[in-house]
This record gives structure tokens, sequence and C-alpha cells, in this order.
């Protein structure tokens, strides 16, 4: 082999010896193969996508498993989703210049409790049967009795790492106490031993599996407004809700605002609503774990198009009189109401060409009678129902009799 040739492939492998170029030679066959392996298994680390090779089984509930070269985050700690089961791995070997191996064990129990700001913590977890440990017995006054004792496997994070001694939890209806926590023999793990504890009905809830559930701190929404809400379409709003501590309302709660119909409503930061179209709209209210929903029902806004027409002739003779009546409309539909008749000059201020002799508000007519003075030109006949929202006007010329 010539130098420009090894130096080619040392271009092309970013390496420099010949061992490292067989190796990655090695490596990338390994990778190309690797899906097609047997026994795969395809699983879901910290929700991505990957895959797995079963390399040798034990039991049922522990697998050996390899994984493709290029991948060297295997590490314990991790939790893989498989199927409908979580698997903790327990165990990873040296990284082999090949590929990685490693062992995971399935979760056979969902880890609880209340930690020490009253949070429920869920994490699934091994549990082991007296598997990992020979405490012997307890001594009585009256008899020896086997001690009852667990060790659990979690992984390690700021949530498990705070568990202490004298942590108490409810497995298979029985209570257990915390005896001895270990952070550091296995990496990436929390190993727990547990020892048999007495019930306490007050404190422990046997049904959900979670000891000194009285510690458990309890959030709850409450909605001020209606619920459901009615507004119109142009009427402005503002949820209205309250956070409760333990039955005790937190100030200065920090409450999340979501428009589940955005089409319909938006809501801001701090719960004001902006009405887009009628409809039924929905916002959800969320502040520590708890959720509650708000319904909005948005009417149309009615479109009133009042107006008030007057019947009668355009022109009066002097000294003469003249029947004129008036009608209601809204939306084009007449209307029955009363009615008040009243006359203008032209620029609205008073008029001394006619006068109102008479009006009937039932049957909305009016008499006018043109002066006889000999004053001539032209007034206004003004017209309005009993709530004014109705108006209307004619204008009237009085004319000479020559």
């Amino acid at each position: 082999m010539n130098i420009e040739y090894f130096l080619k492939l040392n271009d092309a492998f970013g390496i420099s010896k010949k061992r490292d170029i067989a190796i990655n030679r090695t490596r990338k066959q390994i990778a190309r193969n690797f899906a097609n392996a047997m026994y795969t298994i395809d699983v879901e680390i910290n929700n991505e996508p990957r895959t797995l090779v079963i390399s040798s089984n034990t039991k049922s509930n522990i697998l050996n498993i390899q994984v493709n070269p290029s991948e060297d985050d295997l590490i314990p700690g991790t939790l893989v989703r498989w199927e409908d089961s979580y698997w903790l791995i327990t165990e990873t070997k040296p990284n082999d210049i090949i590929y990685s191996q490693g062992t995971m064990e399935r979760c056979n129990y969902d880890l609880k409790w209340i930690d020490s700001n009253g949070v429920l913590q869920t994490i699934p977890s091994v549990l082991y049967f007296n598997a990992r440990s020979n405490f012997g017995t307890e001594e009585d006054k009256v008899m020896n009795l086997p001690a009852g004792r667990r060790n659990i496997a979690v992984s390690r994070n700021a949530e498990t790492q705070s568990i202490q001694r004298d942590a108490r939890f409810i497995i298979g209806m029985e209570a257990f106490k915390v005896i001895d926590t270990d952070y550091k023999s296995d990496a990436g793990l929390v190993n727990l031993s547990l020892q048999s504890d007495q019930v306490d009905p007050i404190r422990d809830n046997l049904d959900l599996e979670i000891a000194d559930y009285n510690l458990l701190t309890k959030y709850s929404l409450q909605i001020i407004n209606d619920n459901p809400l009615s507004i119109s379409q142009h009427q402005s709003a503002k949820v209205n809700a309250k956070a409760y501590k333990n039955g005790t309302q937190i100030s200065n709660s920090q409450i999340i605002y979501t428009s589940l119909t955005p089409d319909i409503v938006q809501v801001d930061l701090e719960g004001n609503i902006t009405v887009l179209q009628p409809g039924d709209g929905e916002v959800t209210i969320s502040a520590y774990g708890e959720t509650q929903t708000l319904k909005i029902y948005i009417a149309p806004t009615n479109h009133y198009d009042y107006v008030a027409t007057i019947d009668g002739a355009n022109e009066i003779y002097s000294n003469r009189q003249s029947e004129y009546v008036a009608k209601f409309w809204n939306n084009g539909l007449q209307l029955s109401d009363e009615s008040m008749f009243s006359l203008t000059s032209e620029d609205g201020s008073p008029t001394l060409l006619a006068t109102i002799t008479s009006q009937d508000p039932i049957k909305n007519t009016c008499i006018i009678k043109a002066n006889n003075e000999r004053k001539y030109g032209t007034f206004v006949l003004h017209v309005r129902n009993l709530n004014g929202l109705s108006v209307g006007q004619k204008s009237i010329k009085v004319k000479s009799l020559i």
C-alpha cells in the first residue's frame, strides 16, 4: 500500500491507524445489517423511536440487549418503552469497540409517593421480592417472625434522589418504609431497601396505593362566571377563576387560560375574552395540575333598523288643514306603537307656518292647519314612537290659495 492510498483512507474515515480503519469498517457493516438482525424490537427511549437487538434472555423479565454501535447513550437508569411495558436498563457492559451491550429488566411496579412539597410522584420501577437482601429476622418477646423485605430499583433523578430513610410506600395493600438508600453502587440508579411497616388507615390510601396520602397537597379550581356563560357577539367578558390549596385561596395564582375554539373566542393571559363570531366556545382554566372548562355561548348581534314614515299631502294651502298618518317599522316589519308629532322650521327652529290642531297617539294620526297670515314656505313634520327608537319626518310646503 503506497502512502497516498493510506492518506486517502485516513481522510475518508478521519482516523490514523489500520486497526481503527478495520474496526470502523466492521462497525459500518454491523450498522447496515442491524435492522435486519434476528430478534430486533422497536422501542421508545426518551420518546424517540429506537431499535434494540435481544442477544439473550435469562428470564422473561430480564433481557440482554445490543444496540447499534453508533448509539452509545445506553446507560443504566434509562427507561425503555416496549409495547405496553416499561423496562429499566440496570446494567451496561464496558463499551465494546463493535457494539454496545446492556441488560434491561421489566418494570413491575409504579412507585408512588408524596414528596416534601406535597406533590404526588410516580415512576416505573423494578420491585424485587427478597432478591437483593437477606436481613434475617426480627425478634419479639413472643415469637420470631421473618421480616418483610423488598428492594426497589428506579432511575436516578432529582425526585428519586430526594427519597430518604423512613419514606413510606404501599405495595400490594401492605406498607413498607425505606431503611436504606443507595445512590452510588449502580450508576444511573437509586436502590431502595424496604422493610414492612404498619398500615395507617388515616394516613394511607390503600386503593390508590399511596402512603401518607394525607400529606398530598390538594388543589382545586373554581369558575366564578356563570357556566355556561352567555354573551352577545360584541360584548366583552373576562374569565373569573380562583385557585385553592387545601381549601385556602391562593393569592397571585398562576392560572393558564386556553381557548379550545380559537375560531370563535380567544383569551389572553389575563383571562380577557375576545369574541370573533357567534357560536359555542370553550375555554380551559388550568393551574397546579387541575383543569376546569368554561363553556361560552355567543349569541349573534340582532340588527335593528327602526324607521318611521309619514303619509299625507306634500302641500297645504294657507288657512287649510290636512291629516297625516305615521307608520313605524323594524327591519321592514310594521310595528304597533304610540306616536308623538311635532313641527319645526327646516333649520330645526320653531315654525309659524303651521300648527298641529290635534293628534291621536293610538291611531298615529295628526291634523295640521296652515297659517292664515299669508306666510308661505316649507316646514317639517316630525314623528317618533313612544321609546324614541323609530323617528321620521316629512317636509310640507304652505302655498297660497291664489
